[in-house]
């Protein structure tokens, strides 16, 4: 009767065991893609924002913007 007790307790831990091993990678890999695609959301937002000061840039240093402005000036 020990021995039957044993087998079992022995055959549960190792079931257990297998399955929270197998959680613990489906986590790790659902964590690893969530991450990558945080990145890629990031450097899309990054790049957006260059090209709009690239714009910017471009409209203040235009010589029509510099001309306007002195005009708005006087």
């Amino acid at each position: 009767m020990n021995e039957d007790m044993a087998i079992i307790a022995l055959v549960f831990i190792v079931i257990v065991g297998t399955t929270a091993s197998e959680m613990f990678k489906q986590y790790l890999k659902h964590k690893q893609k969530t991450e990558v695609d945080g990145l890629a959301d990031l450097k899309a937002q990054n790049q957006a924002l260059i090209e709009r000061i690239q714009v910017l840039e471009r409209l203040v240093t235009d010589n029509d913007f510099e001309l306007k402005q002195q005009f708005k000036s006087l």
